[in-house]
């Protein structure tokens, strides 16, 4: 009796994180303070393949929500301050020792970052589709895998995690001093 079996490529929730993190997140790590809930686990890296830094944001709260704010200061220096945790300090505090802004203090208000928000489908954490920046991920007919673009936000605008979901964050125009050996 012979059989067929029909093989499916259809990647499993995990390989869109997989992926992000291989084509945004460079080998050289930076410190990343810990003064957030314990729910919001955070990473930073020099981005892969050019200048900038990557943070990587993890909500593991299936209910709560978190702002961080991303300032300029005078100094132009990097601020990111978690707006659901009451601790004196940066959100980031560590980092914002290693991290300053490229760009004259008149462009920076121009200065975008690039956003990309993973969440499954419906917010169902067993689900087997995910949704990057609101847009269902699905292979095409021919096997494709579909593109997985950035959502552009102003860095000054205040970044939200939703419950159970990750975003990479990429600040382009960041100059990380550890970032250029």
């Amino acid at each position: 009796m012979a059989f067929s079996i029909q093989t499916h490529f259809v990647p499993n929730p995990d390989y869109y994180s997989a992926l992000l993190w291989h084509r945004l997140m460079g080998k050289r790590v930076l410190s990343v303070g810990r003064d957030a809930s314990p729910f919001l686990r955070s990473y930073a890296h020099c981005s892969k393949g050019g200048a900038g830094v990557t943070l990587l944001l993890i909500n593991l709260s299936n209910q709560t929500s978190f702002i961080l704010e991303v300032e300029n200061s005078m100094s132009q220096n990097l601020l990111i301050a978690d707006g659901m945790v009451s601790k004196s300090g940066s959100f980031i505090h560590s980092l914002k020792k290693t991290v300053s802004w490229i760009g004259s203090k008149a462009s920076v208000g121009q200065l975008q970052r690039e956003e990309y928000r993973l969440s499954p489908e419906n917010g169902y954490l067993r689900s087997q589709t995910m949704v990057l920046n609101g847009r269902r991920l699905k292979v095409s007919d021919k096997g494709n895998l579909p593109s997985l673009d950035p959502v552009l936000a102003s860095v000054d605008s205040p970044i939200y995690i939703s419950p159970l979901s990750i975003a990479f964050i990429v600040f382009p125009n960041f100059d990380a001093p550890a970032c250029k050996y």
